[in-house]
């Protein structure tokens, strides 16, 4: 059986540490002021149909920060973000990849 609290909380570090780098979130894991109401042109061709906004982005994160810390969540909440963050993750990291 899949432990997607478990799953999830390594997933959303390796997806802080792309956003980090393409500069979406700064050092403390919040949405960087200078990313503003717009993701780095890259960032959003990636994210295009999953995630508009970095306020969007914002909120998965802490779902996923939530479930990382053992904070409860139901269990759609659990599935949804874990659903999401597997795409996004994915999604960032082919980009990543053709970046390279």
């Amino acid at each position: 059986m899949i432990d997607r609290r478990a799953e999830l909380g390594l997933w959303v570090g390796r997806l802080e540490i792309i956003l980090i780098e393409r500069g979406v979130l700064n050092q403390d894991g919040e949405v960087a002021s200078d990313a503003g109401s717009r993701f780095p042109k890259d960032v959003e061709e990636a994210l295009d149909g999953f995630i508009e906004k970095p306020v969007e982005l914002a909120g998965l994160l802490k779902i996923c920060r939530d479930a990382r810390e053992g904070r409860p969540l139901s269990p759609a909440v659990l599935m949804a973000a874990h659903l999401m963050t597997k795409e996004i993750l994915l999604a960032l990291q082919e980009a990543r990849g053709a970046r390279r």
